[in-house]
């Protein structure tokens, strides 16, 4: 598949040679003398031979049969004709309101055509894109309502906008914005699909163990404190545990511990002296 300026350029020199045959015709028609296509291939060859300097390089015209056999190179041929050694002048656009207008409008066409003729590059198709469009501005000033109306020159203003944005050189209207995706759309299930949905989850809930729950308490009573490990109740958040009580020790005699102390002075005293270790 060919790149998509290449295709635009070849696009942009058929719609030149559509305009060409266009403005040939409505020029051929308007003028005084024979309408047909064979008089126009008459007036073709005998301008060749009057003028085979600017009629030479030229397609032969001997099999043409139709207006659409018919390309831009010979429709402006015709057209931009100086007539200057011609034994019957035409002055085909010389017949016009505006003939200035009408010249640059054709000679802005063939320059279009001749660009997308030769486009080998993008630099090229976009070139050849603006040139077009330059075209269709040209036409419309010198032929709107005429040669073309206004429906045909909405449509090269159309395509005139295409090929710029194909080739890369922007356009005159703005993209459409970018389709939006569509809103996701939740389906709750009923019915039938609902119940499976439950007899699903009950069976994965039955395979797959869940820790205890302990039961909510009732109505408004308060739920009762956890009791910690080891059977030892929690003291309660913001206040002191009560202390456990001390043990109270048997009080002992202050005389009977003086007793006992002055018995065992005598014993060691009594021991002492029978092992003749006190003098007395």
């Amino acid at each position: 598949m060919p790149e998509e300026y290449l295709q635009a350029a070849f696009e942009i020199k058929a719609s030149c040679d559509e305009i060409s045959r266009k403005l040939l015709r409505w020029h051929w028609e308007s003028r005084p003398g024979p309408h047909s296509f064979d008089a126009l291939l008459d007036h073709i060859r005998r301008r060749q031979e009057e003028s085979p300097a600017y009629y030479g390089h030229m397609p032969d015209v001997g099999r043409k049969t139709g207006w659409q056999q018919l390309d831009t190179t010979i429709c402006m041929r015709v057209l931009l004709d100086p007539e200057s050694d011609a034994a019957a002048p035409l002055d085909l656009l010389g017949q016009t309101a505006h003939p200035g207008a009408a010249r640059r409008a054709c000679n802005a066409v063939r320059t279009a055509r001749n660009e997308a003729a030769h486009a080998s590059d993008r630099a090229g198709g976009g070139q050849a894109a603006i040139l077009f469009d330059e075209a269709v501005e040209c036409v419309e000033d010198a032929y709107a309502g005429t040669a073309l109306s206004g429906r045909e020159l909405e449509e090269y203003y159309r395509l005139s906008n295409d090929y710029l944005r194909r080739c890369g050189v922007g356009g005159k209207e703005a993209a459409p914005p970018p389709e939006q995706p569509a809103p996701e759309v939740h389906i709750h299930p009923t019915g039938e699909a609902r119940q499976k949905a439950a007899a699903r989850r009950k069976a994965e809930e039955g395979r797959q163990p869940s820790p205890q729950k302990q039961p909510a308490p009732r109505g408004g009573d308060k739920a009762a404190p956890k009791q910690p490990r080891g059977g030892q109740s929690a003291p309660r958040r913001g206040g002191r545990g009560k202390a456990a009580p001390r043990q109270r020790q048997p009080a002992v005699s202050r005389a009977a511990l003086a007793a006992l102390a002055a018995a065992l002075l005598i014993g060691l005293a009594a021991r002492a002296a029978g092992m003749g270790l006190l003098p007395f």
